[in-house]
């Protein structure tokens, strides 16, 4: 009976250690640069979009494309309308822009400094599966089972209009795929549309993210350690975005830490870790790296080292993206 006891109460030590100890993932947003400078161009246009294949329409994706740019608040964007009456009188196509005086044409007629151009190909698959099957009473059935799939391949340009420099070309390729059963009877129909459009949307928001600036959310996993429980206080400050108070937290615990004889140098590198990612996502990245080296040294830990390549990413995306600073659009 004794020897039952005393092995509960030792693994509800183990369960309470192992609640102590830990890691606490926050989200944190962050800002990504574009993968191509579009800084000089502010004023954008809105060039022909063809789509061929199964959706076959060019309004759709050339207008989610204008929505998205517009929405991004880096651009003024030139009425789509407008920009393909100006061409129609010109009778310029897009492509006809790689000439450089064709541009030069253009360009004395409308104020943008980039058009955006393209083409799609739509291709839209179907299949139907049946399987038979007998119930427990040995009546016969059929599970109809139709599947779908959408695939848009998508081709972007990007043109100074007046030199017709090509500033950039990236293409895409989206799939999104759907399926309905049924069992004696046909299936309903899917919706292709829906389809399409989920395709569509995650080809725009790709490509936007080539040229301009966008949020993302990256994961810094805190380490908690019930022998130094101010971490929690300060794992509350940094879910809070309260990098601050999350940093003076984590300082006084490692002081607290450093003044205790029984604090081990493992524990103690929790500490200088989280100290060390609250300063690398308040943007001091000098201080950040030499939080996690001191974390690193305290455990010989090679893991904590990996975070310092999260570090210099930030760095370098910072300094892309204040090169890629920009005024804001006009009114």
């Amino acid at each position: 009976m004794r020897s039952s006891l005393a092995t509960r109460l030792s693994g509800l030590a183990v369960l309470g250690l192992s609640l102590a100890c830990g890691t606490v993932t926050v989200r944190v947003p962050v800002m990504r640069p574009a993968e191509i400078n579009m800084a000089a161009y502010r004023t954008v246009a809105i060039g022909q979009i063809s789509q061929h294949g199964y959706g076959g329409n060019s309004g759709q994706l050339a207008g989610m494309v204008e929505q998205a740019l517009f929405d991004s608040g880096r651009f003024d964007v030139l009425d789509r309308t407008h920009m393909d009456q100006v061409m129609r009188e010109l009778r310029l196509s897009a492509s006809d822009l790689a000439d450089s005086s064709k541009a030069a044409q253009l360009g004395k007629l409308v104020t943008a400094g980039a058009l955006v151009y393209g083409e799609a190909d739509d291709r839209y698959t179907e299949n139907t599966k049946e399987d038979k099957y007998q119930d427990k009473d040995k009546n016969n059935h059929i599970t109809y089972t139709i599947r779908g799939e959408a695939l848009i391949r998508a081709t972007f340009k990007i043109t100074d209009v007046s030199t017709g420099k090509l500033l950039i070309t990236k293409t895409y390729e989206e799939r999104r795929s759907d399926q309905n059963s049924a069992t004696d009877k046909r299936p309903e129909g899917l919706d292709k549309e829906r389809m399409f459009q989920g395709a569509r949307q995650a080809i725009v928001e790709r490509f936007m993210k080539a040229i301009a600036p966008h949020k993302e959310f990256a994961n810094a996993n805190f380490q908690k350690d019930g022998d130094i429980p101010q971490l929690e206080g300060g794992i509350g400050y940094a879910e809070r975005g309260d990098w601050k108070k999350a940093q003076d937290t984590f300082q006084a615990a490692i002081s607290a830490a450093e003044n205790n004889a029984k604090i081990g140098s493992k524990t103690l590198a929790k500490a200088y870790f989280n100290l060390g990612l609250a300063f690398e996502y308040a943007g001091d990245y000098d201080k950040a790296q030499k939080m996690i080296e001191k974390a690193s040294d305290l455990s010989n830990d090679p893991d904590y080292l990996h975070e310092i390549d999260n570090v210099r990413q930030l760095q370098a995306d910072q300094k892309k993206l204040a090169e890629q600073a920009q005024p804001p659009p006009s009114n």
